[in-house]
């Protein structure tokens, strides 16, 4: 290898490295772990591209550097704007799937997951679960995740537990997700101006104030407020 060939590629490998280290520190630790479908394809795209830049001739590696920087540049665009927008998070991220029900495999919900039965059996197994009749509800997550809740008998026992009869859980009712009402799930007892009245009776002028609210597995309300900004000290 010649000296000036040596000296681009150190040079662009650099670039690319150092480039990679900044994109990822922006785009945040989603990024790294617990992947979404969409996160996922960002993330190879991302590496693909930098390959290109690493690899390319001198004339071209402005240009796909270049590349690099607006598909970061469009999936940071993209992260913030899922934030601030269930609708758009649900379009591209998708929702959990509930794919067990009171022990009953929902085999339609499986379908349009392309989620087949050996997959269900090998992720129930690595929770400790032999048989789907254990299990209240097992869900599929966003990122591809099993999440499991197993039927009351099945849980494991807490000193609250001794000698009471627990019944099963049910599944949470969203009412509110980042500040916005979820209109489709206020139904039966739960209405907008019931609502309304459980936040104005905790001093909460309005639901644009609530990261998050729902009914929860025992019936209860949980209402999470928006945190207050604060001025940060530095990470620890």
């Amino acid at each position: 290898m010649a000296g000036s060939e040596f000296l681009r590629d150190t040079w662009q490998t650099s670039l690319v490295f150092l480039s990679l280290l900044v994109f990822t520190r922006i785009l945040g630790n989603t990024q790294i772990g617990q992947l979404t479908l969409y996160e996922y394809i960002s993330g190879i795209t991302i590496g693909s591209i930098a390959a290109n830049v690493a690899a390319a001739d001198p004339d071209k590696t402005v240009s796909h550097y270049y590349d690099l920087v607006l598909f970061v540049l469009l999936t940071y665009l993209i992260s913030h704007l899922t934030i601030r927008s269930r609708r758009l998070r649900k379009l591209i991220d998708g929702s959990p799937t509930v794919v067990i029900e009171n022990g009953r495999i929902m085999t339609a919900n499986m379908g349009k997951l392309r989620y087949d039965l050996d997959e269900l059996n090998g992720q129930l197994r690595q929770q400790g679960i032999l048989d789907p009749a254990e299990v209240q509800y097992a869900v599929v997550e966003t990122s591809g995740n099993l999440s499991v809740i197993k039927k009351s008998d099945y849980q494991t026992v807490t000193r609250s537990d001794i000698k009471l009869a627990s019944p099963d859980p049910t599944f949470p009712l969203e009412l509110i997700m980042d500040g916005e009402v979820i209109f489709k799930n206020l139904q039966g007892n739960y209405s907008l101006d019931w609502l309304n009245g459980q936040l104005a009776s905790k001093g909460i002028t309005g639901p644009d104030k609530i990261s998050y609210a729902a009914i929860d597995s025992k019936g209860k309300l949980y209402i999470s407020p928006t945190p207050l900004p604060t001025k940060s000290s530095g990470s620890v």
